[in-house]
C-alpha cells in the first residue's frame, strides 16, 4: 500500500509539472494573425492605434456635451452630394421624405435632431 501511495504522489506531481510547461511552451508559441494575414504584435498596435507614440498617460476623453448636437441640419440634393463611393451612414425614409446621415459626421456630434416626413426623428450613434 505504501508503495501505491508513492507511485501515486509521484504521478501527480509529474501531470502537474507536464500541465505547468506545456502551458508556458503554449503561451510563447501561440501568435495572433491579423486580418491582413500579418502577425500582431505590440509595437504593430502601438504604430496602428496611435500612430507610431506609444502613450504612457491615460488617454483624455472629451468632456460631457463637448460635441455640439445638430439640431437644424441642412441637406444638399443626392446629386449634389460628393461622398466616397462606400461611404456608409444611417438612411431614414419616413412618408416619402428620406435623409442620410454620414458616419463620419455622426461620429463627430453624435446626435442629429431631425424632421423627416413631417415627424421629429433623433439620429444617433
Amino acid at each position: 500500500i505504501r508503495s501505491f501511495q508513492v507511485v501515486r504522489g509521484t504521478l501527480i506531481v509529474v501531470v502537474v509539472l507536464v500541465g505547468i510547461v506545456a502551458g508556458r511552451l503554449w503561451r510563447t508559441q501561440r501568435t495572433l494573425t491579423l486580418l491582413d494575414g500579418q502577425e500582431a504584435t505590440a509595437e504593430r498596435t502601438v504604430q496602428t492605434t496611435t500612430g507610431g507614440v506609444p502613450h504612457y498617460e491615460p488617454i483624455q476623453y472629451r468632456a460631457k456635451d463637448s460635441r455640439p448636437a445638430i439640431l437644424e441640419p441642412e441637406f444638399i440634393s443626392a446629386a449634389e452630394a460628393r461622398l466616397v463611393a462606400g461611404t456608409m451612414g444611417v438612411g431614414v425614409s419616413v412618408n416619402g421624405d428620406s435623409r442620410f446621415y454620414p458616419l463620419f459626421v455622426l461620429q463627430y456630434h453624435q446626435v442629429v435632431n431631425d424632421t423627416c416626413g413631417g415627424k421629429p426623428i433623433v439620429c444617433s450613434c
